[in-house]
């Protein structure tokens, strides 16, 4: 039977013919980290994103009574709503840069992980929750149940950013008119008390929204930006412009700020698997 390479414990397993190297083979096709904890805040997500866009609807733009204003404002609200949904589903449904488990060593990578087995490149980092090493891994989200990492970052980075600005755009429509009105003196207090907790859900809602996903938006913009890593097969320290590009795409288009198109090929950075 073959040896065990040094340095690299867990790389191998002991099976009918002696010592020979895991095979990530029979591991599922779909992607997904079947975590309680991830699942309920994923869910939650969903629901509070949908329950925010029904009473925009319900209590704020169809008693307005003024159809022009309620159709641009509800049609632009659900299409940032909508891109920020696709965007959360392609975080959690992509497998974010997952190593195979108890891959044979291959010359000028790192060790072995102890714990799954796999040979991590630089960059790498193992995933307790996932239980595998993530590609060019930042952290384990459990609002996307996933981690993030190389292949579903730019997804991530969709979803905080239309997330941001559709709270950003219902803090607008309830902040400036309510501010106007009491402005001029006519502030009104008589509003049904349903109706008054409806508007300060939604508007807790949006404001909580706007700070965390405006906030996770900021690091990970910061943190891809200033990546000190060169990009794989390029030697040096990476350009900002090449770290955007390395995450977004190759080239500036629409497809940048479309959760619909992946990010494109990129150079092989280590051993990879779909699981």
């Amino acid at each position: 039977p073959p040896a065990v390479p040094p340095h690299h414990p867990g790389c191998y397993t002991l099976g009918p013919a002696g010592l020979a190297p895991r095979s990530p083979a029979a591991a599922p096709r779909v992607w997904f980290v079947p975590d309680a904890l991830g699942i309920v805040c994923a869910s939650a997500t969903w629901a509070l994103t949908l329950s925010e866009g029904a009473l925009l609807l319900s209590a704020w733009l169809l008693p307005a009574q003024q159809p022009a204003y309620s159709a641009v404002h509800g049609s632009l609200f659900h299409l940032l709503a909508s891109l920020a949904l696709a965007s959360h589903a392609r975080t959690m449904f992509t497998d974010p840069g997952a190593l195979p488990a108890g891959a044979p060593p291959a010359p000028g990578l790192a060790g072995c992980c102890p714990l799954c087995g796999a040979v991590r490149p630089p960059g790498a980092h193992h995933c307790r929750v996932c239980q595998r090493c993530i590609r060019r891994a930042h952290h384990h989200c459990p609002w996307v149940n996933n981690c993030v990492g190389e292949d579903n970052r730019k997804f991530f980075v969709l979803f905080t950013l239309y997330t941001a600005l559709g709270a950003l755009h219902v803090l607008l429509l309830l902040s400036v008119p309510a501010l106007r009105a009491y402005a001029r003196g006519e502030w009104d207090l008589r509003t049904p008390v349903r109706l008054q907790a409806s508007l300060l859900f939604l508007f807790m809602v949006a404001l909580n929204g706007f700070l965390f996903a405006g906030l996770m938006f900021t690091i990970q913009m910061h943190s891809i930006l200033t990546d000190p890593q060169s990009q794989p097969g390029e030697p040096g320290q990476a350009s900002a412009w090449t770290n955007l590009k390395a995450v977004l795409g190759p080239r500036p288009s629409p497809a940048w700020i479309s959760p619909f198109a992946s990010a494109g090929p990129r150079a092989a950075s280590g051993p990879q698997a779909v699981v």
